[in-house]
C-alpha cells in the first residue's frame, strides 16, 4: 500500500536519523518507514496516475482525435513536463 502523509521537512530529516539507529532485523518501526519514504517535488499539482493516462492516449480511438500527433510526441510531452518550481 502506497499512502501520501504532510509531515515538515525538518521532522523527515529527523525520522531518517532516528531510523538509521533503531535495530534492524526485525519488524520496521514507524520511523523506518516512513524514513523509506519518497518525497514528493514542492509545487506538485494533483497527482494523476500517468499510466492510465498513457494508456488511454495511445489508443486508435484517441489517435482519431489527435490527428496528427503521435502517441511517442504524447509519452515524450507527458515525460518532459517538470513541477511547477523547475
Amino acid at each position: 500500500m502506497k499512502i501520501v502523509i504532510d509531515i515538515e521537512e525538518k521532522r523527515f530529516r529527523d525520522i531518517q536519523r532516528i531510523s538509521t539507529v533503531q535495530l534492524k532485523g526485525r519488524t520496521p518501526t514507524l520511523e523506518q518507514v516512513i524514513a523509506k519514504g519518497t518525497p514528493i517535488p514542492k509545487g506538485h499539482g494533483e497527482l494523476k496516475d500517468a499510466d492510465v493516462m498513457i494508456n488511454k492516449l495511445c489508443t486508435p480511438e484517441a489517435s482519431e482525435l489527435f490527428g496528427s500527433v503521435t502517441c511517442a510526441e504524447i509519452l515524450d510531452f507527458i515525460n518532459d513536463e517538470k513541477t511547477k518550481d523547475e
